[in-house]
């Protein structure tokens, strides 16, 4: 019932487009159902007058004409309401689905980091996408023949009784046999929808980690191997998949087959009824023009399931995507208890006995204890996998701790509004991450407001700005993150994103562990411009780039192990010292 709820939250935004639809439904619906009566009253003049042992052929030319330029009237009638009703149906359920993928665009951005680590990114996407497009899918095919359908059933039921009350109980016994067929199969497809929905998100991960390392796979002549993986789920969904569409398509077939039979039992107790009706005395007696009526009744008063059952499986396929996108809906937003604003530059930030990990039961560390200085130069080393990149998950806040407290300027960052700390920071990360856009896009993505000088002289602070005038167009070229520009190029170009913010304190995380040497040094003199007069914390494995460090922090099994600068971890020829020199022995 809640996916049902997003629906009519959506729905309501275009509530005037609803009632608009509604009115002109009001009026095709009843003139679409007046077409067989009048159809009904010209066979009935025509019979009735060659009963006639002296027929008056212009008065039933007269009455024939009259029915027909009715007939001719309803029908325009029809044709221009039924035009504006599927318009608009068209133009709000098109809104609506505008509305719901923004809305699920900014609730994805809106929940927690841990939520985004959890789920599989293509499984995401094909959320937003896939899932959104079923959604609007099964709209335009069910809302307008359920909408139609209603009125349509409300006016022939009318209709019906007031031609033949026993031909319109008949007709309304034998109809639940098709709602509760169509319950019955559709139940059990819906089960098949739901997982075909998730077996679409599971090809879209598939394949998108794929696309996203296909040189990997080349390189290790992998791509045999990959397509039995991508087969194995692609057959998975075609499995489910056909027996989905199996069962929906039972559907229609089935209620047609009771329809049928309807029709024809209305048939013959109609018939019955014109040639004997007459001597049963309750109001039951029926002319040839008033069966042709009711059997066209009967066919309408079964159209609108008819029509639904056949595009079932497009609803079932909606309905199941709708469920997908409501889990995410239903998913709370990143937790922002923060109240504080800090407006001075960070002048110190404390770690105090943290304790964290992923999982309760599984902890990365504990008891971590380190304070940070304005303009120190801290460093964390340590083996893989013992929390390095962690510690910065905690200072910008993308985690919080188990135990213990993270204070900026003596403040807890717990106390801190999340965007106001995050300001603060400025992060330059082992994988460099360019959009699709012009460099100066990409350049002046945290301060758009940038004037060009001040692009310019960050562009040459950055050692990036001779590269950038080597491009075709310069600022304005387009570049993205699969080509354009080499991996060292996109670096320099993240280093003059962060420096043109000029944040107080800064991260850098394995900045220069994916360049060649030449390149390493041409970075390195950019982050020393940019770590010039900040704070900073570095993360790295080539020791040689932390040898300056105010502060190293040994980090080994979830502890801090040893603390000091490069020449007093050497003395102590500990765990740092056995590092130092199996790299450079």
């Amino acid at each position: 019932m809640n996916n049902f709820k997003i629906l009519l939250k959506y729905l309501k935004r275009s509530l005037k487009s609803v009632i608009f639809s509604l009115i002109c439904c009001l009026f095709f619906v009843p003139a679409t159902l007046l077409i067989p009566f009048f159809t009904g009253k010209c066979i009935d003049v025509f019979t009735e007058t060659m009963k006639q042992v002296n027929p008056d052929y212009s008065l039933m030319l007269q009455n024939e004409l009259r029915y027909l330029f009715i007939i001719c009237g309803l029908i325009i009638v029809v044709v221009v309401f039924q035009y504006i009703f599927e318009s608009f149906v068209n133009i709000f359920i098109e809104r609506t689905i505008v509305y719901l993928r923004n809305d699920l665009y900014q609730k994805i951005n809106n929940v927690s980091i841990s939520f985004i680590d959890s789920h599989l990114h293509g499984d995401l996407v094909s959320r937003l996408i896939n899932d959104v497009d079923n959604v609007s899918t099964a709209l335009i095919s069910g809302y307008k023949q359920f909408y139609q359908g209603v009125i349509t059933i409300i006016f022939v039921l009318s209709f019906m009784f007031w031609q033949n009350w026993l031909l319109a109980l008949i007709v309304i016994v034998f109809t639940p046999l098709s709602f509760l067929l169509s319950y019955i199969i559709s139940k059990k497809s819906h089960i098949y929808f739901k997982k075909q929905a998730k077996e679409v998100g599971d090809l879209g991960a598939k394949t998108l980690e794929d696309f996203e390392n296909i040189d990997i796979i080349k390189s290790f002549n992998y791509g045999d191997e990959s397509f039995k993986k991508f087969k194995e789920v692609n057959d998975s969904l075609y499995k489910v998949g056909r027996k989905a569409q199996f069962l929906s398509s039972l559907t229609n077939p089935a209620t047609r087959l009771i329809n049928n039979s309807i029709y024809a039992i209305v048939g013959v107790v109609g018939a019955i009824l014109v040639v004997y009706g007459n001597n049963i005395n309750i109001g039951i007696s029926l002319t040839v023009g008033g069966i042709t009526t009711f059997l066209q009744y009967a066919s309408q008063f079964a159209k609108p399931l008819n029509e639904i059952s056949s595009c079932l499986s497009e609803i079932q396929t909606g309905l199941a995507s709708l469920k997908r996108i409501n889990e995410i809906f239903e998913y709370n937003d990143d937790i922002d208890n923060g109240v504080i604003e800090v407006k001075e530059e960070i002048n110190s930030l404390m770690l105090k006995d943290v304790m964290f990990g992923y999982e309760k039961d599984k902890i990365i560390f504990k008891d971590i204890d380190f304070e940070v200085k304005k303009g120190q130069k801290v460093a964390i080393v340590g083996p893989t996998g013992c929390g390095k990149t962690t510690i910065i998950n905690l200072l910008l806040r993308f985690y919080d701790p188990l135990n213990g407290e993270i204070n900026v300027n003596n403040i807890n960052t717990l106390d801190i509004k999340k965007d106001n700390l995050r300001n603060h920071f400025g992060m330059v990360l082992q994988d460099s991450w360019i959009f699709h856009g012009t460099v100066l896009e990409n350049i002046t993505y945290g301060k758009q407001n940038a004037t060009m000088d001040e692009v310019i002289k960050t562009c040459k602070s950055a050692n990036c700005y001779d590269l950038i005038m080597r491009l075709p167009q310069g600022f304005d070229t387009l570049i993205s993150d699969d080509e354009g520009l080499s991996k060292g190029e996109k670096q320099l170009i993240c280093i003059a994103r962060v420096m043109l913010t000029s944040p107080d304190f800064l991260i850098l995380d394995e900045a220069t562990s994916n360049v060649d040497t030449r390149t390493e040094a041409n970075i390195g003199k950019a982050l020393d411009r940019l770590m010039k007069h900040k704070t900073s914390i570095v993360i790295a494995h080539r020791l040689s780039t932390i040898k300056t460090s105010d502060l190293i922090l040994v980090l080994k099994d979830g502890k801090i192990i040893e603390k000091g600068n490069h020449n007093e971890l050497l003395l102590e020829k500990g765990f740092y010292y056995n590092l130092f020199n199996s790299q450079y022995r």
